[in-house]
């Protein structure tokens, strides 16, 4: 399996012309591409702490042998991102071709706020049904990506997530405090690029954009609801 580059080797390439709207959930489908197991975790942390509050499921789909090789997402850490266990909806089919189906009809069935599947492989117009099925619902869908993508794709937006190191403990110098995720936005419809550094406050359960990152093109201090 190819790995990505490193985020940092291509962030300078790109415009810094988006704010914190740009990370708000839409309804629709979009693509996080990460590096590896790590980033994985990265990623879905990203999705979770976007998710809109309303009591709707949120599910993920997965084919089988990618919960043999990374294991189950852990409740009680997606708990500490606002997503209670009982909203959890775990799917797992037998191969990718299944996850898709999975998720179209998640969404069909209105029941999930957000869909999110681990899926390597998916055409043009597999992203596009997703992406009909998502607004139809006014749920977001994403697919969670290990593998550099090069095929067309009806995805609103593409995001290339890792870990960053966590903010300072206000208590404990040696302990970890908020999560931090470094996001790049390679491509979205309304034509905006940009990378910022997010930190997610579980007090208000909502993402920050850190301060520090001016020349990046995003103000400092910048929320939004998850």
């Amino acid at each position: 399996m190819p790995i990505a580059p490193p985020l940092r080797e291509d962030c300078a390439a790109l415009s810094r012309r988006f704010d914190a709207a740009a990370f708000a959930p839409v309804a629709g489908l979009e693509e996080v591409c990460v590096r590896d197991a790590g980033g994985m975790a990265a990623g879905l942390g990203f999705l979770a702490a976007r998710v809109r509050s309303e009591p709707r499921l949120v599910a993920f789909v997965a084919p089988r042998f990618w919960f043999a090789e990374r294991g189950r997402p852990y409740a009680y850490g997606l708990r500490a991102l606002g997503i209670a266990a009982e909203r959890l909806l775990v799917i797992t089919p037998r191969t990718e071709a299944e996850a898709l189906w999975a998720m179209e009809e998640i969404l069909r069935s209105g029941a999930a706020s957000l869909a999110v599947g681990a899926v390597e492989s998916a055409s043009l117009v597999a992203t596009r049904r997703l992406d009909l099925m998502a607004r139809g619902a006014d749920a977001a869908a994403a697919l969670v990506r290990a593998t550099p993508q090069t095929s067309l794709s009806a995805a609103r937006r593409r995001w290339r997530l890792e870990p960053a190191r966590s903010a300072p403990h206000p208590f404990d110098p040696r302990a970890s405090g908020a999560p931090r995720w470094r996001a790049v936005l390679e491509r979205s419809r309304d034509g905006a690029h940009g990378e910022a550094l997010l930190e997610y406050d579980d007090e208000t359960f909502r993402l920050h954009l850190v301060d520090g990152l001016a020349d990046h093109g995003l103000a400092g201090g910048a929320s939004f609801a998850a």
